[in-house]
């Protein structure tokens, strides 16, 4: 304003309000219509294109007016669209809160008092000015019948002044008291925006911006720091300080079998010579064969499995230059494929031993089966989670011609199944367009490359005529594939989309998988996003919510807590839900002995049901104990086919238990051991009822930690007492376990003296061979001699002395 020198510094926006953050030198404004709050720098110079960077877009439905503390390195802005509120986070858009949700109709402006620590808003719709501390709490209005339409607001010292449209006024009032109001300005033409400009408004502090070191843009944060950002069309980069292109930032994984190669998308488009190109290697010295890996950017972390092992284990990089491996869960048979959804941690894989699709948590404490119905050989699966969707291959029946392969799509909860291609050949390296709205895979038998809408529709051909294609994956517009000629040269090849020029480089190695990830790439959120969308075991995110599932041996007792199911011996089965017991007898007698009715499932009956049980509606806090099964009885002349129903649990089955059972376990067997009922323990205890009902009525209950046992009547047994003795007469039975006791005391003695003085010999042993099964399951291991794909930089020479130490303690070990 001293010079009068003027010029341009961002075009093509559209903003409701302008701030000016004085501290950081940025300029913030708000965009209604594209619900955006964005910012750039005061000293930004129109170039021809935006520098400017988008601070928080998630969840804004139409901001209005925006308000700046940068001394705190906060901001507080008006939202009016849906449901009025203010809301308020860090000037990077971190910590973000809402402070007033109640009593807004339209604020329309907002603005700080640094003297009274307060936040004044005015309110178009409820025609006055309200107040409140920067915290929320203390709201009070200021309603005068001469406010009409109150569009802007300021304050300075005690005075609050406000612009009025259908009056064209400029006026002020005392801020607390709403006395002494005067109009200051009338004018003709229509008042909107309205700034007081003083230096006591704009108090100096350090700019913590200046010792970040940022590329392009940096924003204060809470607690006097300052964090980078990227203008559009660029990602910050691995250093968190400089800004790169997108298709700089995407890479190349080639998976080998022991080693996994990246290799940056930018370095191909240099690649002159069909050599290697530019790469980085992770080499893994306790991997004997790589199966499937996928790869969380932002965490920089690595799920893999292996061939003939039914592991998937968490590989992170420690800033020392060194590998945490993590086992998190085991099954049975190998694991063929796996995907993990970035937005929520959750793990979808697939193994040899069962043709399912399972699921665990983010920390794989809870896991089970997302769906098995009609698959038969599953292959592959991938996940788009922002519009939480999921893709699968399936081979289909060996017994019979029915079945094809086909490629099918659900949402990540597993419903909405839906099969999208279905041919004789076998579709491999299934993915994901960028957007999630096509689906790309390779027919490695006919040398095609193909993709389709996620709807079903517009199926095309992208490549023809590959000799020996044996990979492929899709990213960033590119489409890259693999090829094995007869002398066993394999070359990976790559192009633009839409482009038909090919470009190949050759490596010596088999490789075994292709993937391409990026930033860009693994952004937005989901339903399950955000505090595992309330769900207590596992959240599952499906495009108009989120579906609560429970992990193997609990059930979803409302919307989305688990209990723990009861427990059923044999020769007992579990209903589907979990809540009660039955007999073999019990499935498919034509009447519903389960409360959820799986026991007539799949059953063809001569009759209609005659005795359906009505489940109560549990109490707000309450568990939800189930009564036990009826009393048997005798099995009836039926003509119904004796079918067990699917999702009746057999005791025997084999079933993935996660830890959180075995810990749960480990807690049982200590109170049973004598150790007294912490009072958490009695406060569970009493949600567990005891009655005569869970034991049939034909047993006392009792309980024993946080198990219920049954003490059955003489003429009864089983775990619920749901059997008839049929022997030898009660006294018969009672005298022979009087002359059979001493002898079992005698015998117990002799086993309790043995056994001490074989523990005292196995005691020497154990520590170390604990110490081995510790190191199995989360282990370490040096990068040394290695440029790796995380940590860009480490001391070698400490790497080298660490390592060292571990194999002579190793050696001492052994």
């Amino acid at each position: 304003m001293d010079t009068k020198k003027k010029g341009t510094v961002v075009k093509g926006i559209k903003s409701d309000c302008i701030v000016v953050d004085w501290i950081g030198r940025n300029l913030y404004w708000t965009d209604g219509t594209a619900g955006q709050i964005l910012a750039i720098q005061l000293t930004a110079v129109w170039r021809g294109k935006s520098e400017y960077t988008v601070v928080l877009d998630d969840d804004l439905n139409q901001p209005l007016s925006l308000a700046l503390d940068p001394p705190s390195g906060l901001m507080y802005w008006s939202e009016i669209g849906g449901e009025p509120h203010i809301e308020q986070a860090g000037m990077d858009g971190s910590s973000r809160k809402i402070l007033i949700s109640q009593g807004l109709g339209r604020p329309t402006s907002i603005v700080l008092d640094q003297l009274s620590w307060k936040i004044f808003w005015s309110d178009d719709k409820f025609h006055c000015i309200g107040s409140a501390n920067l915290d929320g709490t203390g709201i009070s209005t200021l309603q005068l019948t001469q406010i009409k339409s109150p569009f802007s607001v300021a304050v300075l010292e005690d005075e609050v002044f406000w612009s009025e449209m259908k009056t064209r006024t400029v006026q002020h009032m005392k801020k607390m008291t709403g006395k002494n109001r005067a109009v200051l300005i009338k004018r003709f033409e229509q008042t909107y925006g309205l700034k007081i400009m003083h230096e006591a408004l704009q108090p100096r502090s350090s700019n913590p911006c200046l010792d970040t070191g940022c590329s392009h843009l940096c924003l204060l944060s809470p607690r006097s720091k300052g964090s980078c950002h990227c203008p559009n069309g660029l990602l910050l980069a691995d250093d968190g300080l400089s800004c790169v292109p997108v298709e700089e930032s995407a890479f190349l994984f080639l998976v080998l079998p022991t080693v996994v190669i990246q290799i940056y998308l930018k370095n191909l488009a240099l690649l002159g010579q069909a050599t290697l190109p530019e790469h980085r290697i992770l080499p893994f010295t306790n991997v004997n064969q790589l199966a499937s890996v996928d790869y969380l950017v932002q965490e920089k972390e690595l799920y893999l499995s292996e061939l003939d092992n039914g592991d998937i284990r968490l590989l992170r990089l420690k800033e020392s230059g060194k590998l945490s491996w993590k086992k998190l869960l085991s099954v049975e048979g190998t694991i063929i494929d796996l995907a993990v959804d970035w937005l929520s941690g959750n793990i979808y894989w697939i193994d040899s031993a069962n043709p399912h699709i399972n699921i665990a948590s983010s920390k794989s404490q809870y896991s089970t089966v997302l769906f098995s119905e009609s698959l038969y050989r599953p292959t592959s699966v991938v996940l788009h989670p922002p519009t939480a969707i999921m893709c699968f291959v399936d081979l289909g029946s060996q017994d019979d011609g029915r079945h094809g392969s086909s490629i099918e799509c659900a949402s990540m909860d597993g419903s909405r199944r839906k099969v999208l291609w279905q041919k004789s050949q076998v579709p491999v390296g299934l993915t994901f367009s960028d957007s999630g709205t096509r689906v790309y895979w390779a027919d490695t038998g006919r040398g095609l490359i193909e993709s389709i809408q996620q709807d079903g529709t517009r199926y095309r051909v992208d490549r023809r005529g590959i000799q020996g294609l044996n990979l492929f994956t899709y990213g960033q517009g590119m489409m890259l594939w693999t090829t094995v000629d007869d002398a066993q040269i394999t070359k990976v090849w790559y192009s633009k989309a839409e482009l038909s020029e090919n470009r190949w480089f050759q490596v010596d190695q088999k490789i075994v998988d292709l993937k391409l990830y990026s930033k860009l790439c693994q952004q937005g959120s989901n339903s399950c996003s955000k505090d595992n969308g309330g769900c207590s075991h596992i959240c599952l995110p499906n495009p108009e919510g989120q579906t609560c599932k429970c992990s193997s041996g609990y059930y979803l007792a409302d919307t989305n807590k688990c209990m723990e199911a009861v427990r059923c011996s044999a020769p007992s089965l579990s209903c589907k839900d979990g809540q009660r017991c039955i007999s073999m007898e019990q499935v498919c007698d034509g009447r519903a002995d389960c409360l959820d009715e799986s026991d007539e499932m799949g059953c063809t009956h001569p009759d209609k049901i005659h005795s359906i049980p009505t489940p109560k509606k549990p109490e707000a806090g309450k568990r939800v104990t189930p009564k036990a099964a009826q009393p048997l009885q005798a099995p009836k002349p039926t003509k119904a086919r004796y079918l067990v129903p699917e999702g009746m649990n057999y005791p025997v089955r084999k079933t993935l238990t996660p830890p959180i059972l075995a810990r749960r376990s480990k807690t049982s067997e200590t109170k049973e051991s004598g150790e007294s009922v912490q009072p958490k323990d009695l406060q569970r205890t009493k949600h567990l009822s005891c009655s005569s009902d869970f034991c049939n009525k034909r047993g006392i209950c009792t309980m024993e930690g946080e198990l219920r046992k049954c003490s059955c009547l003489v003429e009864y047994r089983g775990e619920f007492c749901e059997e008839a003795v049929r022997g030898p007469a009660p006294g018969h039975v009672a005298l022979s376990l009087t002359i059979a006791l001493p002898v079992v005391l005698v015998a117990l003695g002799a086993l309790v003296y043995f056994r001490r003085q074989h523990d005292l010999k196995r005691n020497s042993t154990a520590s170390s061979r604990n110490s081995a099964t510790y190191k199995e399951k989360d282990a370490e291991e040096s990068l040394l001699n290695s440029e790796t794909f995380v940590n860009e930089a480490y001391d070698e020479q400490v790497c080298l002395k660490v390592s060292l130490k571990t194999k002579k303690q190793t050696v001492r070990n052994s």
